[in-house]
């Protein structure tokens, strides 16, 4: 038994004298983190989305309503808010003031007041050191075409650690966004790409190319005796 032991912990030193203390950052460490499985490389290729963020919007007064159907404890939003696993934050202004709107999260979903053709603009800050492709619909609609909205890349891209302001459809279209008139909950349930009136939903990619990160050392408390097995988590990119 002590023979075994003692063979047991020469081999783990043997591996980590083979292997360097570096971590590769975590969309290429861990293939299930990110990209459901994928392996890196194709991932980056991928054509599923990475993130699906979801704004339901309507009428001041109905916000109430939508959030009581919801049933969840809603939390207010201070600017912007970190959507699923922190790759971006999202928020919403008014065009005509440049103030944020009073959006509150509930349920993973920003729940936003706005009145019938009220002009409106959307943030989208990067919160990774990678650049992000976007796909935006709104009403159903991809912002970028005007067609029905698919969870497809459009030309939307937004840098690392990177901030992007939408206050009006890309590529030299003139109409701003504008809220429209909603009836109903049905923005709540709507879980199909083209969406439905009342809903906004951002779709985000790592963009084909991004740059591979060099590796990550472990932090000095990751250090363990004899530099054997790490004692922590390893830093991760977020």
């Amino acid at each position: 038994m002590l023979l075994r032991s003692v063979l047991f912990c020469l081999s783990l030193l043997s591996a980590a004298c083979q292997y360097p203390n570096t971590l590769l950052p975590s969309w290429q460490q861990d293939t299930t983190l990110i990209y459901n499985g994928r392996a890196a490389a194709l991932a980056q290729h991928s054509t599923t989305p990475h993130l699906v963020a979801r704004a339901v919007y309507a009428d001041p007064g109905d916000v109430e309503k939508l959030l009581a159907t919801q049933d969840d404890s809603p939390a207010s939003v201070q600017q912007l808010a970190v959507m699923g696993d922190g790759t971006f934050a999202l928020g919403f202004s008014d065009a005509a003031t440049g103030r944020f709107l009073d959006v509150r999260q509930c349920g993973g979903v920003l729940f936003v007041p706005g009145l019938p053709n009220q002009a409106y603009r959307i943030h989208v800050q990067n919160l990774t050191p990678m650049p992000l492709d976007l796909a935006i619909g709104i009403d159903g609609k991809d912002i970028c075409t005007g067609r029905e909205a698919t969870w497809s890349r459009s030309g939307l891209r937004v840098a690392a650690k990177q901030s992007l302001l939408i206050d009006r459809p890309p590529h030299g279209k003139a109409s701003e966004l504008l809220f429209s008139r909603v009836q109903g909950d049905q923005a709540l349930f709507e879980t199909h790409p083209s969406g439905t009136q009342g809903l906004i939903q951002v779709a985000a990619w790592l963009s084909r190319d991004a740059p591979s990160l060099p590796g990550q050392t472990l932090r000095p408390s990751q250090y363990p005796p004899l530099n054997l097995l790490p004692v922590d988590k390893p830093v991760q990119y977020r």
